[in-house]
């Protein structure tokens, strides 16, 4: 399992107990053009954290300079590791259309007001009834079908494949050929069923 990813939102949430952050989870901690001080005790925390505390510096103060740059690096992170869970400690609700529509993407993200609500471990979203109805996928279906979509919405639109078979072969090439076909085929059967693709008389029509 990937890395869990908290983006910090220092400029909304002010004072956050650094010591709660459990092994695993990487902190981009974004602070604002005003932001020139922290407590000591914060600083001994963010040291003890290691590599895993990211400071990032927003230089002016532009209207939502701080959010577009956590949107930013977001994006960076999900392109990377398309299975990582995020969680943007922000009580700025003006994130919530962004995660929604990642959300639909098959990306792991979320928004938590406090520290304790981000560190609540939560089951993916989506599906779990098709998921047990089927056959389970090599190791997390989730993160499985998360990165299918991934791959798909990042292949140019006249290069998808327009048949199944297509389909199948090139996600059984992405995978290095280690999920067996039927599990690709769940995958598939799963997009299908989420509204991400249809199919008619063997022809596969991408709806993203």
């Amino acid at each position: 399992m990937p890395d869990s990813v908290l983006l910090v939102d220092y400029e909304n949430i002010g004072k956050i107990d650094l010591g709660a952050i459990p092994a695993g989870v990487r902190v981009p901690f974004f602070f604002g053009a005003s932001q020139r001080s922290v407590p000591t005790e914060f600083l001994k925390a963010a040291l003890k954290l290691g590599e895993r505390f990211v400071q990032i510096d927003i230089e002016g103060q532009g209207k939502n300079a701080l959010d577009f740059h956590i949107a930013f690096y977001l994006g960076e992170y999900l392109a990377r590791s398309p299975q990582s869970p995020c969680v943007i400690l922000s009580r700025d609700k003006g994130f919530d259309p962004l995660i929604k529509h990642l959300v639909k993407r098959g990306f792991a993200v979320r928004r938590a007001n406090s520290i304790a609500e981000a560190l609540v471990s939560r089951a993916p979203p989506a599906a779990a009834p098709r998921a047990q109805r089927r056959p389970a996928t090599r190791g997390d279906n989730a993160a499985l079908l998360a990165e299918a979509r991934h791959l798909l919405a990042g292949t140019q639109k006249i290069r998808r494949p327009r048949k199944r078979k297509g389909l199948i072969a090139l996600l059984h090439s992405h995978f290095s050929k280690k999920v067996p076909e039927r599990e690709l085929q769940g995958l598939v059967d799963e997009l299908i069923a989420r509204g991400e693709l249809s199919e008619s008389n063997g022809a596969i029509t991408y709806l993203f």
